[in-house]
């Protein structure tokens, strides 16, 4: 895997972030500012308001802030206020100087409450600069305010230079921070109510406490602990610091220490910080969720405006429904990756005031509750990634992080994403097994072979396919069904470990309909209407009986019928179940319990089966979150595979989208032989690669099919796989239009080799285009190799960068796979 990078400048911004957080380091926490109202354009950190440097009297400043009258700008600090210092009068600028600023007089004055404490004279722009030192009575926050005289506010450029106050700990802070900066007002990166109270009025009241301890593979575990005397409400925050990665992590748990049931919890947010920057622009960067559509995973760029915000949810409770859970913050060169761990119903919310500031929230979507005494319970995960340059350096630098913190490893290395035969479960066991001779035969190398839906349920009821109701009428049935599978699914994973593969199965123990044996057996165990005949029921993860049960189940499972890969689907929302169950000051309970009870479930399975591979799925990729990779890889990143006549310009999309954020993914291709380019259009880390899925396929479509075709691509995505393993470069636009290209670009910068993928769709009129290569050193030359030619050409790294690859497509509907390695 490519090694970790990064720059001092980013090891700087997590050490004084970290130091802060825990205590550790001696950086004070910065002055915190809100600009309140503003008669033109936005108020600057550092800067005038026109983003010139600030200049009073001919002189420059560094510290300080640029705003426009008429104006308010609220100054506040975690500690007592002793006095406030600086040099206020009309920016110089081109502007000011020359033009109608002349005429404009400016008032400049210091609030606090109802009380002007200090007012200047007029100041023009041939006024003297005026100094301001002014004892404040020990407050918490100010007012700074610029007026106009007159009321004309035409050009009239203010300053606040060398803005400074003094804290109680007798130390002068700054106005002003670097690009990039994430303030923690109270040094907590969360939020919340208790009582109706905010946290920020209760933190800096609360007894804390900090322990950290070096833990393996470069990881540093920070346990900061903040608790409140009078009602028992603890807050723990476990917080991780990585070696080698410009990240840092935390989980909050809050715990009731106290003997009553504790005041109402509400709005409690994960993450809850402020990002400051210097420049005009804010561009967030997300992808779309897996909604079953040829836009699945589309990579977004939404610029934040001042004043502007936008909130985000996935949407019935599955983490990358509607959305993706990880966002890319880009700021004037800067920027801030965040990734949400919470496999059920999160928001985010991004909002830009009119400074150079974007405040951002993440956390549960909804929490209102109280906790009884003694209980504990865990909210969302936070992952934050700091990175200075361009917002692809700090998607590489997250696909490094990835995949060595948050992805299944194997021996020290992240898992090998697997290429699979798909089969339908409901094909009988002699048609499986001739497919698995057929596999033998015609040495196919497979990693797994896969037996999804159907295998299950009464003898009167095989399912064909999954375009029925026969599969889905009979989860929580989970006896192999004797007219389908008379001797069991054993005899199936013994044939496939004998031609060389392993087996995985396909489960959906979530969700049962109401009726089936273990909904009788133990209705209490089900979240939803029992009395509802055919209905679906929520198996309530977040019951310690019910998941002890489920574990001790499905590894008894697993066992019985030699399963090497265990697939786990989710078809339902399970949102309006938890809410149902909520009571009126207990809401986000319900899920809570049952996040945490799917973990510790996976956890459990993963501890009793070290070698066992989870496959995650939810109605195709909407579980996809920090959590959730951790434990699994998601082998079906979209449901649109799931029809044969599927668009393949949306695999394109799905690869072009995720992998900004999720290294390894996988896709289905359909049985569609001899089609190159639908298969390079699904090409991905992991691969279900059909042969014959269903028994009408074996019986139609095994005479005459291209096995030497399939061999190929076989042989491709094998020299394919590792290079999905290293960074990545998008070469074109984002979006599934049927009449443009999309080529992107794998590089393994510790193998110096890698690959490009270029389509041409079905109504691009452009034969030719060229992509400019990334990562590549000029001085070196590269053996260039076409997959469908195999002869390789020498060409430099410098042609490759500064001129580009040259690609002919000479119909539409074609693709290309280029390899490439340094000579």
């Amino acid at each position: 895997m490519p090694e970790e990078v990064r720059t001092n400048e980013e090891s700087a911004m997590v050490r004084r972030w970290v130091s802060r957080l825990t205590g550790s380091g001696s950086t004070a926490p910065p002055l915190r500012i809100e600009c309140r109202r503003q008669g033109w354009g936005t108020m600057k950190i550092g800067r005038s308001c026109i983003g010139t440097p600030l200049c009073l009297g001919g002189r420059t400043c560094v510290h300080g802030l640029g705003t426009h009258a008429s104006s308010e700008i609220v100054a506040s600090y975690p500690e007592p206020m002793r006095r406030v210092r600086a040099v206020v009068g009309m920016d110089q600028n081109s502007a000011t100087k020359n033009y109608a600023g002349r005429g404009v007089s400016l008032v400049f004055s210091v609030r606090v409450g109802e009380r002007t404490l200090w007012r200047s004279g007029a100041l023009s722009i041939d006024s003297a600069p005026q100094p301001v030192d002014l004892e404040l009575p020990g407050v918490m926050a100010m007012t700074l305010c610029v007026d106009a005289e007159g009321g004309d506010i035409h050009l009239a450029h203010a300053d606040w230079a060398d803005l400074r106050v003094l804290v109680g700990d007798g130390n002068w802070v700054l106005a002003g921070m670097l690009d990039g900066a994430v303030d923690l007002d109270l040094g907590a990166p969360i939020s919340f109510r208790l009582d109706g109270k905010k946290s920020d009025g209760l933190l800096p009241f609360w007894h804390r406490t900090c322990q950290s301890t070096e833990k393996e593979n470069g990881v540093c575990l920070h346990q900061v602990a903040m608790r409140d005397a009078a009602t028992g409400v603890e807050c723990r925050l476990e917080v991780r610091e990585f070696a080698g990665f410009p990240a840092v992590e935390w989980t909050p748990y809050f715990h009731n220490a106290g003997p009553h049931d504790s005041p109402i919890l509400e709005g409690m947010q994960s993450l809850d910080v402020r990002w400051l920057f210097r420049g005009e622009a804010a561009v967030l960067h997300r992808s779309h969720g897996s909604r079953n559509a040829v836009d699945d995973f589309l990579y977004c760029r939404d610029a934040l405006m001042p004043g502007s915000h936008i909130r985000v949810a996935p949407g019935g409770g599955r983490s990358s429904n509607q959305w993706l859970p990880f966002f890319n913050l880009e700021t004037n060169a800067t920027g801030l990756i965040l990734g949400i761990g919470w496999t059920g119903e999160w928001a985010a919310e991004f909002r830009r005031d009119f400074t150079d500031t974007v405040n951002i929230q993440a956390g549960m979507n909804h929490t209102h509750l109280r906790l009884r005494p003694g209980e504990s319970i865990r909210l969302p995960s936070i992952l934050l990634l700091f990175w200075q340059g361009t917002p692809i350096h700090g998607t590489n630098l997250l696909r490094r992080f990835i995949l060595r913190h948050h992805t299944p490893q194997v021996g020290n290395q992240p898992l090998r994403a697997p290429i699979s035969c798909i089969t339908w479960g409901g094909m009988k066991t002699e048609s499986h097994l001739a497919q698995i001779a057929i596999i033998r035969e015609q040495k196919l190398p497979y990693d797994y072979y896969w037996v999804d839906a159907g295998w299950y349920g009464p003898a009167d009821s095989i399912s064909q396919n999954e375009f029925g109701e026969e599969w889905a009428k009979h989860c929580g049935d989970w006896n192999v069904n004797p007219a389908a599978h008379p001797q069991g699914l054993k005899v199936l994973s013994d044939a496939a470990r004998a031609a060389g593969m392993k087996f995985l199965l396909w489960l959906e123990p979530e969700r049962a309909v109401c009726g089936t044996p273990i909904t009788q057996e133990h209705p209490e165990w089900f979240l939803g209407d029992a009395a509802k005949p055919g209905g679906n029921l929520l198996f309530n993860l977040g019951l310690p009986a019910a998941r002890r049960w489920l574990t001790d189940f499905i590894s008894r499972l697993l066992q019985e019928h030699g399963v090497d890969g265990y697939r786990q689907d989710f078809n339902i929302e399970p949102l309006r179940y938890w809410q149902t169950a909520d009571e009126p000051d207990r809401q986000g309970v319900t899920e809570i319990r049952y996040i945490e009870g799917l973990y510790a479930f996976w956890d459990e399975l993963r501890f009793r089966h070290p070698d066992l591979l989870i496959d995650n799925c939810a109605s195709g990729g909407r579980r996809i979150d920090v959590e959730t990779i951790s434990r699994s890889i998601p082998l079906w990143r979209s449901d649109l595979q799931c029809h044969p006549t599927f668009n393949p310009v949306g695999g394109q999309v799905q690869t072009h989208g995720l992998a900004h954020w999720v290294p390894l993914s996988g896709d289905g291709t359909q049985c569609r032989p001899g089609d190159t380019y639908s298969f390079r259009s699904v090409l991905s880390a992991a691969l279900a690669f059909f042969l014959f899925a269903y028994e009408h396929d074996l019986a139609k479509t095994s005479p005459g099919y291209p096995y030497e075709w399939h061999r190929r691509m076989m042989d491709q995505h094998r020299r394919a796989r590792p290079l999905f393993y290293g960074d990545y470069y998008p070469l074109t636009g984002r979006d599934a239009a049927p009449d443009g290209w999309m080529a992107y670009q794998f590089h393994r910068p510790d193998l110096e080799e890698g690959m490009v993928l270029a389509f041409r769709r079905d109504n691009s009129p452009f034969s030719q285009a060229s992509f400019k290569l990334c990562g590549l050193t000029p001085a070196c030359r590269y053996l260039l190799e076409d997959a469908d030619v195999g002869e390789p050409t020498s060409i430099s790294g410098e042609m490759l960068t500064e001129c580009g690859i040259l690609i002919l497509l000479g119909k539409p509907r074609e693709s290309r796979l280029m390899f490439y390695r340094k000579k």
